[in-house]
């Protein structure tokens, strides 16, 4: 029966992804594609606990290989090469690669030439490197030497920040095996720990010992892998920026690292919590599912600033095509030319048409960020009868010079032999929109002939915003005890009061709350504010929390000046202070 337990493996591959995107990094999965399938000619010797053709299967190796023998009454691990060994390989031509996992194999020890494989005692290895991998070739492999932790890549020493085993079955997960004809159960957890006290590793900056195991049917072990890989990076300092390179040939079809932009479908349009954003409604999630069940293909995230849509709108393109996703801001510059396409000079005194934004990338999501700040029609207007379901032709001719040439078309539909003058979508493509309603009377407006395109959740601010503090410091510091029973939040209660006159999300509060802990040492939110922690919290707002509420009204501006007296407990030339920054603010 297969077990119930949640793993977070795929929710860390996301997380992890994104993270490297914004730093214009990339992170390989070895062995992924391939599914069950250890490919053509890979095929494992139950003999000798190692390939059938080692000279062949050891160059090229779809899963990394380890043998579990009985010691005693425990176990101990075995490396069947006998020293430094190749992991798998990745594609490295385009020298943006600061991530790899690997397939890890364990092969039971039953008695003399008899070793068992069970796939579901697999676990995975990572390794995490400080910026890009050198640039190298499409199958690139890394050889890696389990007694000591040292790692090579196209034979020069490779350092990595982090390494470790991700458990991706509960521990508690047991197969029956037979040991010299007795049988008996062998747990994962007993695996994992063998493999982890065999292995060792030896991380930049760090000390060369046992690589370290993440349980991954574990959020707490989930949440630890995370930070650990963020506190590395941190403690490395700055990466230099990849350098764009020429891709090489491919010369295997088995070569699974060569996939960096294929899009990896999901089992299925569900879209989970995110766990790394907090303050979110369960209600959100439900709703953006239940768009995506219902056919609408594309999505709108609206509400207040700083409510996290920017973040969630990455995690939904993410969670549908494996990390493949577009990203562009909104700007009242902006004509269908940005983002469609239109006639561009292209030297020599030529003129042609040139693809935007959105058709050069016509295979994945395209995410608008805050949308309403483009005239939205005359933008994204001539794709509305695609947004249909229907053909639209654009007035832009594939010859410019002859009248009678074909004019470019976008089909609603994919259409894998399209014409030069065709532009089809990809079965992946999707628009994946946010709106600050804040700023919705202001801006440019979406018809609704357009809007009923999408599908339309609203992303509001915490309801609880004592219980959002409260969260966001047990994120940060796991091990706080957390605040005393009936203690006071002045900052939370601030917040409310802000909301009642603007909402705003939790971005901002977060902002002030680092200002402050960056003036303060030791600052506790759930208490009375002590003198220094009162200036701090004036500054914040001063910092933060005041340019959000430019333009509310004198009432609205003495009323929040009135709450932060009461609730910071400002003596008298405080509250001439805020009261002053209030009302600089209103009109």
């Amino acid at each position: 029966m297969a077990d119930e337990t949640k793993i977070y493996e795929v929710d860390f591959f996301r997380w992890f992804k994104d993270q490297l995107k914004d730093k214009g990094l990339q992170f390989s999965q070895c062995g992924f594609k391939l599914g069950d399938s250890l490919g053509s000619r890979h095929d494992i010797d139950l003999q000798t606990g190692f390939w059938k053709e080692p000279s062949y299967s050891a160059n090229k190796p779809s899963r990394w290989l380890y043998q579990i023998e009985p010691d005693g009454a425990g176990w101990k691990a075995v490396n069947p090469a006998d020293g430094p060994l190749n992991l798998g390989a990745i594609n490295a031509s385009q020298e943006d690669k600061a991530g790899v996992v690997f397939r890890l194999v364990p092969l039971v020890q039953q008695g003399m030439n008899d070793y068992f494989r069970d796939d579901s005692l697999e676990v995975h290895a990572l390794f995490v490197f400080h910026g890009a991998t050198p640039q190298g070739s499409s199958a690139e492999p890394f050889n890696f030497d389990p007694d000591s932790g040292a790692m090579t890549f196209k034979g020069a020493p490779l350092p990595y920040l982090l390494a470790g085993l991700l458990g991706v079955h509960p521990r508690d997960h047991e197969v029956e095996v037979t040991l010299n004809g007795t049988p008996r159960t062998l747990s994962y957890g007993e695996v994992s720990d063998t493999l982890a006290a065999g292995i060792t590793v030896s991380p930049e900056g760090g000390a060369t010992a046992p690589v370290s195991v993440y349980d991954l049917s574990d959020k707490a072990e989930f949440e630890r892998l995370k930070k650990n890989i963020s506190d590395a990076w941190k403690a490395a300092g700055p990466v230099a920026a990849p350098v764009a390179a020429a891709g090489s040939g491919i010369d295997d079809e088995e070569d699974e690292a060569i996939d960096d932009d294929e899009i990896v479908a999901p089992a299925s349009l569900h879209i989970p919590e995110m766990t790394d954003l907090l303050g979110i409604d369960p209600a959100v999630y439900r709703q953006i599912n239940a768009a995506l069940a219902s056919g609408k293909q594309h999505i709108m995230l609206y509400g207040p600033p700083g409510t996290g849509k920017t973040t969630l709108a990455r995690h939904i393109a993410t969670v549908l095509t494996g990390g493949k996703w577009t990203l562009v801001t909104g700007s009242s510059d902006w004509s269908s030319q940005d983002i469609i396409g239109g006639y561009q000079p292209i030297g020599s005194g030529s003129v042609a048409f040139i693809p935007g934004v959105l058709l050069r990338r016509f295979d994945r999501p395209l995410i608008i960020d805050e949308l309403n700040r483009c005239d939205i029609d005359k933008v994204i207007g001539p794709l509305f009868t695609v947004l249909s379901g229907q053909q639209t032709t654009l007035p832009y001719r594939l010859d410019i010079e002859d009248k009678d040439s074909l004019q470019y078309v976008i089909l609603p539909e994919s259409k894998p032999s399209a014409a030069a003058h065709e532009f089809a979508p990809g079965p992946h493509w999707r628009l994946v929109a946010t709106i600050n309603s804040i700023d919705k009377a202001s801006l440019y407006q979406m018809s609704y002939a357009l809007a009923r395109r999408f599908g339309w959740v609203y992303v509001d601010a915490p309801s609880d915003t004592a219980g959002f503090i409260e969260a966001f410091l047990r994120k940060e510091e796991p091990a706080w005890a957390g605040p005393m029973a009936g203690a006071p939040c002045p900052l939370a209660e601030f917040w409310e009061a802000i909301n009642s006159v603007r909402v705003i999300g939790p971005a901002p509060i977060i902002d002030a709350m680092k200002a402050v802990q960056a003036m303060e040492e030791d600052v506790e939110f759930f208490a009375a504010p002590v003198a220094p922690i009162k200036e701090a919290l004036l500054d914040a707002v001063d910092m933060v929390l005041l340019p959000m509420l430019d333009g509310i009204v004198v009432q609205d501006a003495e009323f929040l000046a009135g709450k932060a007296v009461e609730v910071f407990g400002l003596d008298v030339d405080q509250s001439t202070r805020i009261r002053a920054r209030m009302a600089s603010v209103a009109v």
